[in-house]
């Protein structure tokens, strides 16, 4: 009869665990301490993955943003120069029929 005994608590683990008697078991009460540890662990372990995610993708974020910035400046400084070349403004002051023209005698210095 002790043998029939013996025989039912050495059923396997997916047994106790089905019958809920592995909440009565030595290895829960044994290494509870263990267990929460272990949990926790999971715990730490999915919250740091998750923010880790949400980081990087606002660091993509901001790195598409900034090139779109880059990009926006070049545009910027490549029509200012085009812009500022002396044939440019000269166009310009023809266009508006304005009294000013270019200077064809050289500069010269003023000495004390």
């Amino acid at each position: 009869m002790s043998e029939k005994i013996e025989k039912k608590k050495k059923g396997g683990i997916l047994n106790r665990i089905m019958s809920g008697q592995i909440l009565n078991s030595k290895i829960i009460t044994n290494n509870g301490w263990l267990i929460a540890l272990i949990v926790l662990y999971a715990f730490i372990y999915v919250s740091n993955r998750y923010e880790y995610e949400q980081e990087l993708l606002r660091i993509d974020k901001l790195t598409k943003t900034r090139n779109k910035l880059k990009n926006n400046l070049l545009t910027l400084k490549s029509e200012f120069s085009y812009k500022s070349r002396q044939t440019e403004i000269e166009k310009l002051l023809k266009e508006t029929n304005s009294d000013l023209k270019v200077a064809t005698k050289p500069i010269y210095k003023v000495k004390k």
